[in-house]
């Protein structure tokens, strides 16, 4: 038995494409069990009830289904603004597994953002704006009813720091919220965000661990996709500068790739291997922002297992929580409290 365990994968779904059509939006994507063949045939339902307008198709060698249909919009939305969907087994009608959900908002309500543009929105995610903005949204939805189990304060009350915030997938809706401050590596996108996202602080960060904030000046920090990317040494820096800049009472919640992950990425035996002997992997650079920072090979492509996260990070940190799969239905996230 080795020191670490890289986890269980849970079941991941992909939508790599969501396109509004006017009436109908397409929705297409994979699914891919975390074992093959899964108890019963998966299916997306929408809020409940199940989506058979579309098609699915199995893959055994690959272990996983794609699956393409058009959803029509007002038969779906009726008069709300939002419906959910989920992973479902065809026959019980069972939620796959838990946070699996992707909030989605009706086409056309008045948004006084625009969306950001292509070059900025492929840095973050490898998709085109309109994608991106309902992975926004979703992601956000699912944020407000995680975080609020480890909350101290409403979030009106709350000031919080979007760290690696981007072009504003999440500051849209946050900064509406919230004492809002967004910072990201990314000068272009900085500047985009305060051209356009009103209500909201934005500032350029360094590739170095320091801010310039003062001790304990946020409730609560979100982090998405910033330790994925991170090497092991500039991950620790990173932890005692979210530790330093949150309150005692506040929440942390990060983002990793962890086991979901790597069954996405095909388990590569080399990294499988690497994350049993020490927990931590880093295979190497990510391009998705070369050119944009000083150094192109600061950016990384870092896998966690849960075992090292509870091990290390706790020397900064109370670990409130890892929830497998939650960003993108891929990515697990991680709650913690700082410890003063």
């Amino acid at each position: 038995m080795t020191s670490y365990d890289i986890g269980r994968p849970e079941t991941s779904w992909w939508m790599p494409q969501i396109e509004d059509r006017g009436d109908v939006i397409l929705l297409d994507g994979t699914i891919r069990p975390a074992t093959w063949p899964p108890p019963e045939p998966l299916r997306i339902a929408v809020d409940g009830k199940l989506f058979t307008s579309a098609d699915y198709l199995e893959f055994p060698d690959r272990g996983a289904m794609s699956f393409r249909g058009m959803l029509p919009v007002k038969a779906s939305f009726g008069d709300r603004t939002e419906v959910v969907l989920r992973l479902v087994g065809e026959t019980s009608g069972a939620f796959a597994r838990d946070w699996d959900q992707f909030h989605l908002l009706r086409p056309g309500v008045p948004s006084d953002v625009p969306l950001p543009p292509s070059t900025l929105t492929n840095r973050a995610i490898w998709m085109g704006p309109r994608t991106f903005d309902k992975w926004g949204y979703a992601l956000k939805r699912k944020y407000d009813e995680a975080v609020a189990r480890f909350a101290t304060k409403p979030r009106g009350e709350q000031r919080l720091l979007d760290w690696g915030c981007g072009c504003g997938r999440m500051a849209k809706y946050l900064a509406r919220e919230c004492a809002y401050t967004g910072i990201d590596i990314d000068r272009e996108a900085i500047e985009w965000c305060r051209a356009n996202i009103k209500h909201a602080t934005f500032a350029l960060q360094g590739l170095e661990p320091r801010t310039a904030f003062a001790p304990d000046s946020f409730d609560a920090a979100i982090g998405i996709s910033i330790f994925t990317h991170l090497r092991e040494e500039d991950q620790f820096a990173w932890l005692k500068e979210l530790s330093r800049v949150v309150a005692p009472d506040g929440v942390v919640a990060v983002s990793v790739n962890c086991a979901t992950s790597l069954r996405n990425a095909g388990d590569p035996p080399e990294v499988v291997e690497r994350l049993k002997g020490h927990g931590f992997c880093d295979t190497g650079v990510e391009t998705m922002l070369k050119g944009v920072t000083a150094d192109d090979e600061y950016y990384r492509n870092i896998y966690h297992t849960h075992d090292y996260i509870r091990q290390t990070w706790s020397r900064d940190f109370e670990v409130l929580d890892i929830l497998p799969g939650f960003v993108a239905n891929m990515q697990d996230m991680v709650f913690l409290r700082p410890k003063k």
